[in-house]
């Protein structure tokens, strides 16, 4: 809920200009607040004095945005275009704390109607076992009548190759690549979890990691009760899942892309 502090508010009114749902007014000089809102947190970041607070929200990732390194459009555009999708993994763990700076970048991520309900389950002590649930998943699905027809079909000849090769040598492994760790985002809202997923997969590129969107592991976890029972997760719910490492590859530069497609109207 939003409090405003009556002795610090100094009745500037901004916070009043910048509240889209009309929840702030002014009277008597001070910003008075009229319901309960979607605690989007504009008026605490607008706030001149540090006059308003928002219970039920720790403040251990608010900056002063005057303190803030300057964003430079050029390195992050730069960064955008470097990042690659990433197979091949040294064979070292990530640590705890790099971990929780890349999810700090998903924390920070919009969600519609600040729903805040995007969730993140780090695997890695569970790998070795969600492994062998998500390649048993995996060919089931292959034989099953859904992978028979549309776009999946295209690839049921490439991923049945790879689960035979696999099946031959557990080593082999053309789904996890022994990456160390597996992130899944879970939300609600699929478009709130792969902002976050998108979000996050940057950070940690910036962070010195490699990653992968892995739509196989996506599907074949998903179809498996046992797995999802494994990680405690409804999978109804999952909107991505992203293998992370330090990468065992160094690529020398940017690739092409084809040219945007936009209408000027």
């Amino acid at each position: 809920m939003v409090e405003i502090l009556t002795q610090t508010c100094i009745g500037c009114g901004r916070c009043v200009a910048d509240c889209f749902p009309r929840n702030l007014f002014l009277s008597d000089g001070k910003a008075h607040v009229k319901r309960v809102c979607m605690e989007c947190g504009h008026c605490f970041a607008v706030c001149p004095t540090g006059a308003v607070r928002i219970s039920g929200y720790p403040e251990d990732g608010v900056m002063e945005l005057k303190d803030a390194p300057a964003a430079d459009g050029e390195a992050l555009l730069a960064l955008i275009k470097s990042r690659r999708s990433i197979r091949r993994y040294q064979d070292r763990p990530v640590p705890d704390e790099v971990i929780a700076r890349v999810l700090e970048a998903g924390r920070f991520t919009p969600t519609g109607g600040n729903r805040q309900d995007v969730r993140y389950v780090v695997v890695r002590a569970a790998l070795p076992r969600l492994r062998e649930l998500v390649w048993e998943s995996l060919e089931r699905l292959l034989e099953s009548e859904d992978w028979s027809e549309g776009p999946r079909r295209r690839y049921r000849a490439t991923l049945r190759l790879m689960a035979r090769a696999h099946r031959a040598d557990p080593a082999n492994d053309g789904l996890f690549f022994s990456a160390p760790a597996l992130l899944l985002v879970l939300s609600s809202a699929p478009l709130d979890g792969a902002l976050a997923a998108s979000t996050v997969e940057l950070m940690a590129h910036a962070q010195g990691l490699g990653a992968l969107f892995s739509g196989f592991i996506h599907t074949a976890l998903a179809a498996s009760g046992e797995a999802c029972a494994l990680l405690d997760i409804d999978p109804a719910q999952l909107c991505a899942c992203l293998l992370l490492g330090y990468p065992d590859v160094t690529y020398r530069r940017t690739v092409p892309r084809k040219s945007t497609q936009v209408r000027w109207l």
